[in-house]
């Protein structure tokens, strides 16, 4: 698998498959921010349940507006999951959703979906925060501002530490710098 281990240094090559051809169904499926934040999460995790994604898309989904999500807004992202965009990216072939034990996770991926959603994660953050230049970023330093939080380079979170405080672009919205 030479384009996966040269090119995707620290990833689970199982998820990642030789595919690299971006067809029209990756960008479908990129088009919608909770589809993006699903492949950001079980990324991150590997596997959730519907409800712990709900959370952690519910909080990424809101962190602009700098209030706790209320368990109502939490029932709306799981109910448009639920029923819209877990089947969605099922039909693609990008997550298995067990019903029976409410489990989540990534499927193998063609390493040009990897990429964009990479990419997407990467950016999403500047986006919602403030571009490179207002936030005092720029290309890949991922320093610390008061919006949104900081980063020290640790890119994994621990499930038990609270997967909703991690912003869509790996950032902790909660920490102060």
């Amino acid at each position: 698998m030479g384009r996966v281990n040269e090119e995707h240094v620290g990833v689970d090559s199982a998820l990642v498959s030789e595919a690299t051809a971006v067809d029209d169904e990756m960008f479908a499926v990129l088009a919608d921010r909770y589809r993006r934040f699903t492949l950001y999460a079980l990324l991150q995790f590997e596997q959730l349940s519907l409800e712990e994604l709900a959370d952690v898309v519910a909080g990424w989904t809101h962190s602009a507006d700098w209030h706790a999500v209320t368990a109502d807004e939490r029932e709306k992202v799981w109910l448009v999951l639920h029923h819209t965009h877990v089947p969605k990216l099922e039909a693609a072939g990008y997550v298995t959703y067990d019903r029976d034990r409410d489990e989540l996770s990534l499927e193998t991926v063609p390493a040009a979906l990897y990429d964009l959603v990479v990419y997407a994660r990467r950016h999403e953050g500047e986006n919602r925060f403030g571009d490179a230049e207002s936030s005092g970023k720029t290309g890949g330093d991922r320093g610390s501002d008061a919006q949104s939080g900081t980063n020290d380079g640790d890119t994994e979170t621990d499930k038990s530490a609270g997967a909703d405080e991690s912003g869509p672009d790996g950032t902790n919205a909660g920490e102060e710098s």
